[in-house]
């Protein structure tokens, strides 16, 4: 028997199958959610050397590529030998960096650390003679809660980290596994800074075979868009908070602020956030340095302040130039909205993510003026 369907009975049908097909898949995820997390859970803990090492990888390839093409363009080696010395030459200073950062600022910052904790209880004796001073003022109630408050988060704080050594012991298998990961996302970036052509050519036959001509070069000009930047972004920024970080160490040295290595990491590190960074890092270093010495906070106060103007009409502009290409107003609505998603590395990543949301807007914008066209000032 043959039936004769015609092209509206055939689209319901399809429609119906589809749908009933993705009510079912619905379905199993519900009844298996439990499952699913734990084989996602699994999948995600044995990707995680290989998504470290693509990460070390594209954050170690410029380096790489300025060494081959530039420091070592003049030398008599062949194309292969220079990529090689070349990586040997980005791996040599990767170590560098963090050998420097665990043999030199991890000691620093534990004996600030350790100071800072054992001192506490001086300092908050000190701030029980304010509170005692101001009893008699109309904001003693919200002196008192305020403080109360303090005490507490700051008893708590101690008090972990007395405890700080039995949490170690007990997580050490998972330390041990980190680190596992972390040489093998080493050794992964290793192969592809050695051989980065052959892997680009492998992800570009994958895109084009399972995409049509159009949709691959669009994938490769989101991949080149997002690449430059955040490479201007991250190593703009970093560049610019190491700058940050080495004068806030030297100047506060000079003017003999307590806690001066401290102090330095705080800022360095809180300035790669864009705008609030500067903010975020000096606010909990004034109140500690207020804490032991008014003086010391008033002065490290207009330092801080001086700091960022020099950082905001100097340093950063030399350094970052227009490499994010997004006005002011939409640098803050990246920052608050990633800051809301995804806390401190939100606020990091918004800005970069959202400058090629906003690029990728504006081409669609001036394609669709174009083919209207109507002709609008689009900068």
């Amino acid at each position: 028997m043959k039936f004769d369907f015609n092209e509206r009975v055939r689209e319901n049908i399809l429609i119906f199958t589809v749908s009933g097909a993705i009510l079912l898949a619905i379905w199993f995820l519900l009844r298996n959610i439990g499952n699913l997390a734990g084989f996602f859970a699994k999948f995600v803990s044995a990707v995680t050397p290989f998504i470290l090492g693509l990460a070390l990888a594209f954050i170690l390839l410029p380096l790489r590529r300025r060494a081959e093409s530039v420091w070592l363009a003049k030398t008599p080696f062949k194309d292969t030998m220079k990529r090689r010395v070349a990586v040997l030459i980005t791996m040599i200073i990767f170590a560098l960096v963090i050998a420097t950062f665990f043999m030199v600022l991890i000691p620093q910052l534990g004996s600030s650390m350790g100071t800072l904790i054992n001192s506490m209880d001086g300092y908050m004796r000190t701030v029980e003679k304010w509170v005692a001073a101001l009893g008699d003022s109309q904001y003693a109630e919200i002196i008192e809660t305020v403080y109360g408050h303090l005490r507490t988060n700051i008893t708590q704080l101690i008090t972990n980290a007395a405890t700080m050594v039995p949490r170690i012991i007990n997580y050490s298998v998972n330390i041990v596994s980190s680190i596992f990961d972390f040489f093998i996302g080493v050794i992964i970036a290793l192969y592809i800074l050695l051989d980065e052509e052959k892997f680009t050519n492998q992800v570009r036959m994958v895109v084009n075979a399972v995409f049509n001509k159009s949709g691959a070069e669009r994938l490769s000009y989101l991949w080149k868009l997002t690449s430059s930047m955040f490479n201007s972004f991250i190593f703009g920024k970093a560049l610019d908070s190491l700058i940050i970080g080495i004068l806030c160490w030297f100047c506060t040295s000079i003017m003999r602020i307590p806690y001066t290595p401290l102090i330095a990491f705080v800022i360095g590190i809180t300035n790669m956030i864009p705008v609030f960074g500067p903010f975020i890092g000096a606010i909990p270093c004034i109140f500690i340095l207020l804490i032991i010495s008014p003086t010391k906070a008033l002065e490290f106060t207009i330092f801080i302040l001086i700091l960022q103007q020099i950082d905001g009409n100097i340093i950063g502009p030399r350094i970052l130039g227009d490499s994010m290409g997004l006005p002011a107003l939409w640098v803050m609505f990246a920052i608050l909205v990633g800051g809301a998603l995804f806390g401190i590395i939100g606020m990091f990543v918004g800005v970069p993510i959202f400058s090629v949301i906003y690029y990728l807007c504006k081409d669609l914008v001036i394609s669709r003026l174009a083919d209207k066209k109507i002709n609008i000032d689009t900068q």
